[in-house]
C-alpha cells in the first residue's frame, strides 16, 4: 500500500476554517456532532444575500463557488434541501447567471480577487458556471432551462483539443486548456445526463493526456486523478498509478500541497488531493 510521508490531516486542522473542516470530517466519516458544531459556524457566515463570502471572510462579497461547494457540504451531512438556509444560498446563485447561460465570479468581488489570480474572472462565464451546475442539480434543477442553458455554455466554451479555458473572454491571458478545471467540467455534464462515451467526454479526457507534462503539478494532477476515477478507471490504471505517484511526490513537508512551483501549501488543494489519493487507497498520516 501507498503512504503519504506528511501528516496532511493536522495541516487542515491546524490551518483550515471551518468549510476546510468541514470538508475534511465527511472525507473520514468523524463524529456526526463535530459535523454539526461545523455547520452551525458556516452559517454564521453566510451573508445576507444568500452567499457565502469569498475565502469565507466576513466582511467580503458572497462567493460564486464558495456559495455552491458550501450547498454541496451542508447537503452530505444532512441539510435539508427545503431549509431557509439552502433557497437563499440558491436564489443568490440562479440571480448571478449571466446572459450566456454561465457564470462568472461575483462582479462585486472585483478589487478583492488578488491580480495575480488571473485564471478567475467577475466579468466572463468560466468553470465557476459547472460549481453552480452540479448544485443545482443536486438541489433537484436538473429539468431546469437555466440548468440547460448552462450546459450549452460549457458544451460552446470546450475548444478544439477537447479541453476548457477557465473563463470565455477577450482578455483570456492563457492559451489552450486550463486543465485544473476538467473535473468539475466533466462532472457538471455526467450529472445531466451526458454519455460517458459522447464526444465531449471522449475529448475531454484526450486534452487531459495531451497535457499529461502538465502530472508533474498537483494542481493538475488531482484534476485529472479525479476525472479518471470518476470515470470508472482502476486504481492499476497508468494514468492512476502515475498520478498517485505524483501527488505523493509532491507533498510538501508541512503537509500540504500548493498549486504549483514554488507556491506556498494551499489549504483546499490540499484537501482535493487528499480526497482522490485517499479514493486510491493511500494510507495517510496522522
Amino acid at each position: 500500500m501507498k503512504k503519504l510521508r506528511y501528516d496532511a490531516v493536522s495541516y487542515i486542522q491546524k490551518n483550515g476554517n471551518a468549510h476546510h473542516k468541514l470538508q475534511l470530517s465527511i472525507l473520514f466519516g468523524n463524529k456526526v456532532e463535530e459535523q454539526r458544531k461545523l455547520v452551525k459556524e458556516l452559517k454564521s457566515f453566510q451573508n445576507p444575500d444568500g452567499g457565502w463570502p469569498w475565502s469565507l471572510k466576513k466582511g467580503n462579497a458572497s462567493g460564486i463557488s464558495q456559495t455552491a461547494r458550501t450547498l454541496q457540504l451542508f447537503w452530505k451531512v444532512g441539510e435539508n434541501k427545503d431549509s431557509e438556509t439552502t433557497i437563499r444560498a440558491l436564489s443568490f446563485l440562479l440571480g448571478k447567471q449571466n446572459p450566456d447561460g454561465g457564470w462568472s465570479e461575483n462582479p462585486e468581488l472585483e478589487g478583492t480577487i488578488p491580480k495575480e489570480s488571473k485564471w478567475m474572472s467577475t466579468k466572463y462565464s468560466g468553470f465557476q458556471t459547472a460549481d453552480v451546475v452540479n448544485t443545482l442539480i443536486e438541489a433537484g434543477y436538473s429539468g431546469d432551462e437555466r440548468v440547460k442553458k448552462a450546459i450549452d455554455f460549457l458544451r460552446r466554451a470546450q475548444n478544439e483539443e477537447g479541453g476548457w479555458p477557465s473563463y470565455v473572454g477577450p482578455d483570456y491571458p492563457y492559451e489552450g486548456s486550463d486543465v485544473a478545471v476538467t473535473d468539475h467540467i466533466v462532472l457538471a455534464f455526467l450529472k445531466f445526463g451526458e454519455p460517458r462515451n459522447s464526444p465531449i467526454i471522449k475529448n475531454a479526457v484526450k486534452a487531459l493526456v495531451k497535457h499529461w507534462d502538465n502530472w508533474n503539478e498537483p494542481i493538475d494532477a488531482a484534476t485529472a486523478l479525479c476525472v479518471f476515477l470518476t470515470l470508472d478507471y482502476p486504481i492499476n490504471h497508468e494514468y492512476v498509478e502515475e498520478l498517485v505517484t505524483n501527488l505523493i511526490r509532491t507533498q510538501k513537508p508541512d503537509g500540504g500541497w500548493n498549486y504549483f512551483g514554488d507556491l506556498p501549501s494551499n489549504l483546499g488543494q490540499t484537501l482535493d488531493c487528499l480526497e482522490q489519493l485517499r479514493k486510491c487507497g493511500v494510507s495517510v498520516l496522522f
